[in-house]
C-alpha cells in the first residue's frame, strides 16, 4: 500500500489528468449511447456478440461463418463485456471498456517515456497532447483493434525482461493484429543486434536473447498452427494474404490516399508545432552521439518511429493505422524543453503554458465533448424495426456502392469477405437475424423469385431498378432514404 500511495505521489500531475480524463468521457459515453456506427465497430459488436452466443472462443464468427481475417481477442472481449453485463446497454459497456483500455494505454506511455524523460511534468505533457488528438479520442471512444495493439506494443517493451508479463502484454497485440503485434518483438531483435554489433554485450548473450524472443513467438503461434490444420490454405491465404499481404501492396477495398497520407495525418493532428519533431529527433540523435544518453534511452525514444516509416511504404492508406505512433510525435515535439531543466521555474513555467493552451485548445475552442462518431441513423432504426417482422432480411446496395464494388473487383481491391458487410454492417447487429446484402441486380431477381414467407428487403428509395422488382410486395414502412417491403403470401 505505501508503495502504490509512493507511486500516486510521485506522479501526481498524470493521476489526476487521467482521472478527470477518464471521468469526463465515460460521463460522454453514457449520456450519448448512441448505436453502433459502421464499421469496425459494429463488425466487432456482433463478432464478439455470436462468439459468445456459439461457444466460439479462439474462432470469430459473422453471421454463423468463420472469419479467418482476424485472430479473436478483440471481438472475444467486447462479446465477454456485453455477456458480464447484461443490465447495461451494450453501447456503453463495451465504449467504456475501450475507455478505460486507453487509460491503460497512457499509463503505459507515461511510463516509457518517463525512462527517458525522468521528470513528471513534461512526461505528463506528453500524455495530455496525445490523449487529445482526434484519432485517439475515436479510438478511445468506439469499439477497435488499436488500442489492444498500442498496449500490448507498449508493455512489451517496458517488461521485457519479466518473461510471462511480456508474453502476455505481446499476446495482447498479437492476438488483435496478428503478425503486426510481434512489433515490438522485431525491435528488441534489432536492439540486441545492434548492442551484439557494437561489441557490448557478447554472441552468448545475444542468442540467450533471441533464444527468448523465439520461445515467446511459438508459443503465440501455436493459434496459427491450430487455425492452418483446421482450415488449411484457405487460412493462409485470407489471415496472411489478404490481411498483411494484400494490405501493404494495394490500396484495398477503397483505402486510397497520397503516397504523404500519413505524415498529412501528423500536420492534420498536431498543426504547424509538428516541426519541433524535427528539433526533437535531432536532438536525441545529437545526444545519443555525444553519449550523453544510452543506447536503452534511445530505443525507448524512438521504438514507435519505424512503424511511422513502414506506414509510409505501405498502399492501403487508414487514418487509424496513425494511432501506435501519436505518442511518439508528441513525445518528439516535447523534447527539446528538457533543454531548460537547468532553469527550473522557467522550465515548469513553460511546461504549464503549453498544458494549458493544449487543454484549452482542445475542450474550449474545438470542443472535443460535441465530437460524435456515430448517431441513430435511418438504416438502424430499418434494422431494428425489421427485426419484429422480418425473418429474413435482404439490403440492396446503393446503385453507387454496387457501382463501386464492382469497380473494386475489376481492380483486385476486395478481399474474400468485402462483401460480408455491405455498406452498413451496424444492420447485422441490430437486425439480430438472417441478413444478407444484396451486391448486383441480378442477385436480386435471384432471390425474389421464390423467397420464403416473411423475407424482407431494404430498397433505396433513389433506386429505381431495384424498387422495381420490389414493388409486388408490400411496403411495410419508410426510414428516407430507405423503404422496407415484405414478402407475406
Amino acid at each position: 500500500m505505501k508503495k502504490i500511495k509512493g507511486t500516486f505521489a510521485n506522479h501526481y500531475p498524470l493521476v489526476i489528468y487521467l482521472l478527470i480524463f477518464a471521468v469526463v468521457f465515460s460521463l460522454k459515453l453514457i449520456q450519448n449511447p448512441f448505436p453502433f456506427f459502421d464499421w469496425d465497430e459494429s463488425i466487432y459488436a456482433e463478432v464478439g456478440r455470436e462468439m459468445i452466443d456459439s461457444k466460439s472462443f479462439f474462432i470469430p464468427l459473422w453471421q454463423g461463418q468463420q472469419w479467418l481475417d482476424k485472430p479473436p481477442l478483440v471481438p472475444l472481449f467486447y462479446g465477454i463485456v456485453m455477456f458480464l453485463t447484461p443490465f447495461v446497454q451494450p453501447e456503453i459497456s463495451t465504449r467504456l471498456a475501450t475507455l478505460y483500455l486507453s487509460v491503460i494505454g497512457l499509463i503505459l506511455l507515461y511510463a516509457l517515456y518517463f525512462k527517458v524523460i525522468k521528470e513528471t511534468w513534461l512526461t505528463t505533457l506528453v500524455v495530455v497532447i496525445t490523449s487529445l488528438t482526434s484519432i485517439f479520442l475515436q479510438r478511445a471512444q468506439v469499439l477497435n483493434v488499436d488500442i489492444f495493439l498500442l498496449v500490448g506494443w507498449l508493455g512489451y517493451i517496458l517488461f521485457y525482461r519479466k518473461f510471462w508479463v511480456s508474453l502476455l502484454f505481446l499476446s495482447f497485440s498479437v492476438y488483435s493484429k496478428s503478425l503486426i503485434g510481434f512489433y515490438p518483438l522485431g525491435m528488441m531483435f534489432l536492439y540486441f543486434g545492434f548492442e551484439f554489433i557494437t561489441k557490448k554485450i557478447s554472441f552468448s548473450q545475444f542468442l540467450k536473447e533471441t533464444g527468448r524472443m523465439f520461445i515467446q513467438s511459438s508459443i503465440l503461434l501455436i493459434w496459427h498452427a491450430v487455425m492452418f490444420f483446421l482450415f488449411g490454405p484457405a487460412f493462409l491465404y485470407q489471415h496472411f494474404y489478404e490481411s498483411h499481404v494484400k494490405r501493404v501492396t494495394a490500396s484495398i477495398e477503397s483505402h486510397f490516399g497520397q503516397r504523404t497520407f500519413y505524415i498529412d495525418l501528423l500536420y492534420l493532428q498536431y498543426g504547424k508545432y509538428i516541426a519541433a519533431a524535427i528539433l526533437g529527433f535531432f536532438l536525441l540523435f545529437y545526444q545519443w552521439m555525444r553519449k550523453q544518453i544510452s543506447d536503452k534511452k534511445i530505443l525507448y525514444s524512438l521504438v514507435l518511429f519505424p512503424w511511422f516509416i513502414f506506414l509510409n511504404l505501405t498502399k492501403t492508406k487508414i487514418f487509424w493505422y496513425g494511432h501506435p505512433y501519436l505518442g511518439q510525435f508528441a513525445f518528439l515535439m516535447v523534447y527539446p524543453i528538457t533543454l531548460l531543466k537547468k532553469f527550473r521555474l522557467f522550465y515548469y513555467g513553460v511546461i504549464l503554458i503549453v498544458m494549458s493552451l493544449v487543454i484549452q485548445h482542445y475542450f474550449f475552442n474545438t470542443q472535443v465533448l460535441n465530437d460524435f462518431y456515430s448517431s441513430d441513423d435511418p438504416h438502424h432504426r430499418l434494422a431494428k424495426y425489421a427485426n419484429s417482422y422480418c425473418k429474413n432480411l435482404y439490403v440492396v446496395i446503393e446503385p453507387e456502392g454496387r457501382t463501386a464494388s464492382q469497380t473494386l473487383n475489376e481492380l483486385g481491391l476486395l478481399i474474400s469477405t468485402s462483401r460480408w458487410w455491405g455498406n452498413h454492417p451496424s444492420m447485422v447487429y441490430y437486425f439480430e437475424g438472417d441478413l444478407h446484402f444484396v451486391y448486383t441486380i441480378q442477385e436480386l431477381k435471384n432471390e425474389m423469385r421464390s423467397p420464403e414467407k416473411d423475407t424482407c428487403v431494404a430498397v433505396n428509395q433513389n433506386d429505381p431498378e431495384a424498387l422495381t422488382i420490389v414493388k409486388s410486395l408490400d411496403q411495410l414502412q419508410s426510414f428516407d432514404p430507405w423503404a422496407l417491403y415484405l414478402y407475406s403470401f
